[in-house]
C-alpha cells in the first residue's frame, strides 16, 4: 500500500491548520485551524504506527493525542466565550487594548 498519499494529506492538513491559526483573526475560526491542525497530527500517527507495524501503539497515541485534544478545544472554548464577552467580533486584535 502507498502511503505517501496520506503522509501528504497529514501535511496538507496541518499546514492548512497553521496556516489558519496565523492569518485568522476571529478567536472561533482559530480554534477550527487549531482542531484541523491536531487532526493531521492524528493521521500521521496512525501512519506511523502502520510503517513500524505496530498499530497498538499507533492506536495508545491516538487515543492519548484525542484525549489531549479534547481538553485543549474545551479550554479554547471556554476562552471564546470570555473573548465574545469583552469584544463581540471576536477580533483578538482588539484585545490588545485591555492591557492593564
Amino acid at each position: 500500500m502507498n502511503f505517501n498519499l496520506f503522509h501528504y494529506l497529514s501535511a496538507a492538513l496541518f499546514l492548512l491548520g497553521w496556516l489558519c491559526l496565523l492569518t485568522q483573526h476571529n478567536a472561533f475560526k482559530q480554534v477550527i485551524g487549531l482542531k484541523i491542525l491536531l487532526q493531521g497530527v492524528t493521521l500521521e500517527l496512525i501512519l506511523a504506527g502502520k510503517m513500524v507495524e505496530n498499530m497498538n501503539l499507533a492506536q495508545v497515541m491516538v487515543i492519548s493525542a484525542l484525549i489531549v485534544e479534547t481538553v485543549v478545544i474545551a479550554l479554547a472554548l471556554a476562552m471564546i466565550v470570555s473573548i465574545f464577552r469583552i469584544v463581540p467580533s471576536g477580533n483578538i486584535d482588539h484585545l490588545r487594548k485591555l492591557k492593564g
